[in-house]
């Protein structure tokens, strides 16, 4: 076997592709979810702290947290902010299962990670093109049944 350097935002682009994957074929959204959040640290990494997503996730999380009562120590608004990706990577406080909603949880970390991909303004891969695609013919469907239907009679 032989040893080879691996730019970070390569391997970023892996776990999200394969995040992504996994979301798409509804299977393995564990994997998903410990995946995608990987990506959205790396890609962040990359980034000026001013522009890390984590960052901004966080001071608005602590400034939320801070509305409801007294203002989080940095510990408590990081934890809130990688909550489903540490519950599932994990074993706090000696947990045995976890609540969640992991498709739920996955699309969201995969939708974080690709915030810090296009500020990164990376070539899109076929894996975030499907899901773009996804996401666009979810919202459309949604808005489908939203709109009005004519009733009784064809328009």
């Amino acid at each position: 076997m032989t040893e080879i350097e691996v730019p970070m935002l390569e391997i970023a682009r892996e776990y999200l592709d394969a995040a992504i994957e996994f979301f798409l074929k509804q299977t393995k959204f564990f994997c998903a979810i410990h995946l995608a959040g990987a990506a959205g640290e790396l890609f962040d990494a990359h980034l000026q702290k001013s522009e890390q997503f984590f960052r901004s996730a966080w001071k608005a999380e602590e400034a939320l947290m801070s509305e409801a009562g007294s203002a989080p120590s940095d510990a408590e608004a990081r934890q809130s902010v990688n909550k489903w990706k540490n519950e599932v990577k994990h074993m706090n406080d000696g947990s045995q299962t976890v609540t969640i909603d992991p498709e739920f949880a996955a699309e969201c970390l995969i939708e974080k990670a690709l915030v810090s991909f296009y500020k990164l303004k990376l070539r899109k891969s076929p894996a975030i093109w499907k899901f773009e695609d996804h996401q666009n013919r979810k919202s459309q469907g949604d808005k489908d049944e939203r709109r009005p239907r004519a009733q009784g009679r064809d328009l």
